[in-house]
């Protein structure tokens, strides 16, 4: 299943979104991102001057995992025309076997077990 399947997800465009951090922890892993929101979701704006999607920072977050495993790692840092750093789109995000296969510029990880909670900030 791919990730607009996820309820929390379904209105949240992720392979527009850039990835601006990434926080490890004994069974979490959060990914804080410049997230794309569609027309569906309900804290959707009009988007601002000269942008073409609503953006809105989010915290990816999987949390209760199990265990995360790094298959690669390159968190290559790209600036856009004003000057902000991020570190790339999620490209695939998967659910299989019980857990999550995400992969993107900053690389892949394989994520066993927990839940996955979308939090919008304001």
């Amino acid at each position: 299943m791919d990730y607009y399947g996820i309820p929390s997800l379904s209105n949240i465009y992720l392979e527009d979104s850039y990835v601006l951090s990434v926080r490890e922890a004994e069974g979490s892993l959060v990914f804080e991102l410049e997230a794309v929101l569609t027309e569906n979701h309900p804290k959707y704006k009009k988007p601002q001057e000269g942008e073409m999607y609503c953006y809105r920072k989010i915290l990816l977050r999987f949390l209760n995992v199990d265990y995360f495993e790094w298959l690669d790692r390159s968190f290559a840092v790209y600036a856009d025309a004003s000057g902000d750093f991020d570190y790339g789109n999620i490209d695939s995000f998967v659910c299989c076997g019980g857990g999550y296969k995400l992969a993107g510029d900053w690389g892949r990880v394989a994520i066993k077990g927990g839940g996955v909670n979308v939090i919008v900030e304001d």
